[in-house]
């Protein structure tokens, strides 16, 4: 797959009017990326995806965007290596960063010692977007 950002439109019935805020889901699993998306959207947010932190950074560089969904655990560049990276070139950008890995809890518990503004277990992905929204102060 080539290093492209994947955007897909917002469903307009779904999303509410006005200002929307725009979320990167960066994830090596598609399926998460589409669970993600499927989650976000309904509630209003315009969602790009990308698969590694390359095609994130380059995302970044290229659309205004509010909030960062990130995978703790992802080949080329981990989690970790990723937030202190975001942190450094996007100080502003919020950063949630998820885990379904087995030791998720001590990836995430790194995540907000280098400054990610909240984390989640995949297992409570459902609960992303009122976690996203609080991040946001919407």
């Amino acid at each position: 797959m080539g290093h492209e950002v994947f955007e897909k439109p917002l469903r307009s019935s779904a999303a509410p009017k006005g200002p929307h805020e725009t979320v990167l889901v960066v994830d090596d699993d598609e399926h998460f990326r589409v669970l993600a998306r499927s989650i976000l959207e309904p509630g209003g947010f315009a969602v790009l995806e990308s698969e590694d932190i390359e095609q994130c950074l380059s995302a970044l560089r290229r659309y205004p965007v509010d909030a960062v969904v990130l995978d703790m655990v992802m080949p080329g560049c981990d989690g970790i290596e990723a937030v202190r990276e975001l942190k450094r070139c996007f100080p502003r950008i919020r950063i949630v960063t998820v885990s379904g890995a087995e030791q998720s809890d001590l990836y995430l518990s790194v995540s907000a010692h280098l400054g990610a503004d909240a984390s989640l277990q995949k297992t409570r992905i459902s609960a992303l977007c009122a976690l996203l929204q609080v991040v946001l102060d919407r």
